[in-house]
């Protein structure tokens, strides 16, 4: 259970209502609920999210290799969970998920992935990526992917601390009974 109740939807301004009630279904959909304590907020993260994951100049797989890591080093179930469908979806394999769980020196990955991992890992545990890393990365992806990588992981901590400091839970489906 959530260390705090979800706020009301009904409250809202309509048009940040709409983009949650698009987004809570019965498998998903917590962290936005708990967002609407601060709808101001909600409504530039929900925009923010959309720009970090999606208009950024990573390949999807890379992306959500970077996501669950963060996932996995804030200790965020709640990310994990949702992330793990994602990465399946945009064509990651097991060992790559699995990865995740390990970091940089999980068998099965390739050169790329080992890579991505370690700057994850770096970003989260450094705050920074050392001198070495960050010349590497400039010089195979470039300096807005770069940029991208490092607001990436610097969302997903952010969210995974929101996640974690109020406990969201994991949805569960509606059964059919």
């Amino acid at each position: 259970m959530a260390r705090h109740a979800y706020p009301s939807i009904d409250n809202l301004p309509e048009e940040l209502a709409k983009e949650i009630r698009a987004r809570v279904t019965p498998g998903r959909g917590n962290v936005w609920r708990m967002l609407l304590w601060t709808p101001d907020a909600a409504a530039k993260f929900i925009d923010y999210s959309e720009v970090v994951r999606y208009r950024n100049a990573l390949p999807p797989k890379i992306r959500e290799l970077i996501i669950l890591r963060v996932g996995h080093l804030c200790g965020a179930a709640y990310e994990v969970h949702h992330h793990k469908r994602i990465a399946r979806e945009v064509g990651m394999t097991e060992s790559s998920v699995a990865a995740s769980t390990v970091g940089s020196t999980a068998p099965g990955i390739d050169e790329a992935e080992r890579f991505a991992l370690t700057m994850a890992d770096e970003l989260v545990t450094d705050k920074q990526l050392s001198q070495t890393t960050f010349d590497q990365a400039i010089r195979e992806y470039g300096v807005r992917t770069v940029a991208d990588i490092i607001l990436l992981v610097g969302f997903y901590t952010m969210a995974c601390m929101f996640l974690n400091s109020f406990g969201i839970e994991i949805e569960q489906p509606q059964s059919n009974a």
